[in-house]
């Protein structure tokens, strides 16, 4: 578990893909383009919501260079979520990690940056 101050540097994401539902209203309408996400990342401490990043319309590598400081009581998961920011809710599912803080704290001094 990790009590402290996290820092987090949510910096760009690769080669998304379009969302299931938008999959499905492209094969349904028989569109051919692929309609581009409007790209977030949700931040998450062990299932509870702690921020977001803003929302990069219709590309799907996103580039956020954002930063996010918080204080964590007892934490034992971090959570990245990037959801395309849907006109009409709930927000579609695009990918997703999770990282222990055990991952976290117990890394060598000299590696910089943990994907």
């Amino acid at each position: 578990m990790f009590t402290g101050t996290i820092k987090i540097k949510v910096c760009e994401a690769c080669g998304l893909r379009p969302t299931d539902f938008q999959t499905r209203h492209m094969m349904t309408f028989g569109n051919k383009e692929v309609e581009k996400i409007d790209a977030y990342v949700s931040i998450d401490i062990d299932e509870n919501h702690l921020d977001h990043s803003t929302t990069k319309p219709k590309t799907f590598d996103p580039v956020w260079n954002e930063y996010f400081v918080h204080e964590v009581h007892n934490a034992k998961n971090l959570s990245l979520t990037v959801f395309h920011d849907a006109a009409i809710p709930p927000d579609d599912f695009v990918a997703n990690c999770n990282i222990p803080f055990e991952d976290l704290t117990h890394r060598e001094k000299e590696q910089q940056d943990f994907w």
